[in-house]
């Protein structure tokens, strides 16, 4: 292809709605760029994207494009307003995926710990039972919100008890943390009034986590439990972490495990309840149920992007990336390659090979991914055989926009058939 060809699919409104993060289906597009160009220069994000499974899967594993990629958050911000938001951008580089060896090495040692196949086998029962009990509940009313009473409700009910959160703190942890998460995912390197109402709600909600967890740790301390942050004052203790790093952790600990938890449950409900076909295989084979939930983590995974830093010059897919490049590895583009998979385009609860990386790879690959996996396992074999009397409200999927680094449905309403 040329470079014209290139040039006219970068002028066209899909490609600078994809760039503000307004297009809904972007996977059309994102087909055409692969094909045009896997890696491309885009000037609106002022970054390369990469949209090809095999250019992603070599950025993932490429040491000379790191995590400690701040400097990608904070673009464009005035020099006057730097030093207003150094706490945040700072509390940032302690979260475990956006650091790198030897630091990210030793915080991941202590994740591992808590964060691993062991954690999801012993709160088995316990999701379980959550599950039923809410699907109980919404069997009482004539509509539900799947997004916020099953989706929402049992990661950040799951998480805030793994680490030991009281209930009552809940919602409003959740809430800072998607205020947080936003600057987390921030590739856009423009800035206007609008950037800045993100940045102040970011900043605001990272104070208040600050204070929060704060004292949290601070009552662990003193009475010690079964739990995850019982466990990190531990290592703190022990000299092993920073006291910066242990709200770090913790703050992503949360973050990560309801927010990627909650999209792969939403996601996969929302699959297949337009997709009746699969969701009657799901109904008549529980088997499959393993395979549905990787399909759903292919075809609209949680995370559709993670963004790197060039620390040295390298060339990707022909193309000469220079050191302080931004880099945008599009993970959900890479896991609809038809290169890669057969019938790429296609939602298929029974597909066989699926290698997808919507969790990452290599030493970055989500430690939190057993856990996810299981809870959205047991919402499908649980709610799988009352899926055909389930009417979405609106066919039509409304997807969150302004976060790239996100695939979230906005809503996710249906109502019981008579």
């Amino acid at each position: 292809m040329t470079a014209r060809a290139l040039d006219s699919l970068r002028a066209t409104t899909e490609y600078q709605a994809f760039c503000r993060v307004e297009l809904s289906d972007p996977y059309d597009l994102l087909d055409e760029l692969r094909s045009v160009a896997p890696v491309h220069w885009s000037p609106m994000l002022d970054s390369w994207v990469v949209t090809s499974y095999d250019q992603v899967n070599l950025g993932l594993r490429d040491d000379r494009l790191v995590h400690d990629r701040v400097a990608i958050n904070t673009r464009g911000i005035p020099e006057t307003s730097i030093r207003k938001y150094s706490s945040l951008s700072e509390h940032i580089s302690n979260w475990l995926g956006f650091t790198d060896p030897p630091k990210h090495s030793r915080l991941r040692e202590v994740a591992r710990e808590m964060l691993n196949p062991a954690l999801a086998t012993r709160f088995r029962p316990w999701v379980s039972s959550y599950v039923r009990n809410v699907i109980s509940e919404m069997q009482d009313k004539d509509s539900v919100d799947l997004l916020e009473d099953l989706a929402l409700r049992l990661p950040l009910a799951f998480i805030c008890e793994a680490l030991g959160i009281h209930n009552s703190n809940a919602d409003r942890i959740h809430a800072w943390t998607v205020d947080v998460g936003l600057f987390a995912g921030r590739v856009d390197p423009s800035w206007d009034s609008d950037a800045q109402q993100m940045f102040d709600r970011s900043n605001a909600s990272w104070l208040m986590l600050e204070d929060t967890f704060r004292q949290i740790i601070e009552e662990k301390r003193k009475t010690p439990a079964d739990d995850i942050l019982t466990v990190l004052v531990q290592h703190f203790d022990a000299g092993v972490i920073s006291e910066e790093e242990i709200i770090g952790l913790s703050v992503f600990f949360l973050a990560a495990g309801h927010g990627t938890t909650r999209d792969v449950v939403a996601n996969g409900l929302y699959l297949l309840l337009t997709h009746p076909s699969e969701a009657d295989k799901l109904t008549h084979d529980p088997h499959l149920v393993g395979s549905a939930v990787e399909e759903v983590l292919r075809y609209e995974g949680p995370i559709p992007m993670v963004s790197q830093l060039a620390v040295e010059d390298l060339t990707l897919g022909g193309e000469s990336v220079r050191a302080g490049d931004a880099v945008i590895l599009h993970l959900a583009a890479a896991n609809r390659d038809p290169d890669k998979f057969g019938d790429a385009a296609k939602f298929d609860v029974a597909r066989k090979a699926n290698r997808h990386m919507a969790f990452g790879w290599g030493s970055h690959f989500c430690l939190g991914a057993p856990v996810a996996r299981q809870q959205a396992a047991v919402v499908f074999e649980e709610i799988g055989p009352l899926l055909p009397r389930l009417l979405l409200d609106a066919p039509i999927a409304k997807w969150r926009t302004g976060d790239m680094s996100g695939r979230t449905l906005a809503e996710l309403t249906a109502s019981w058939s008579k």
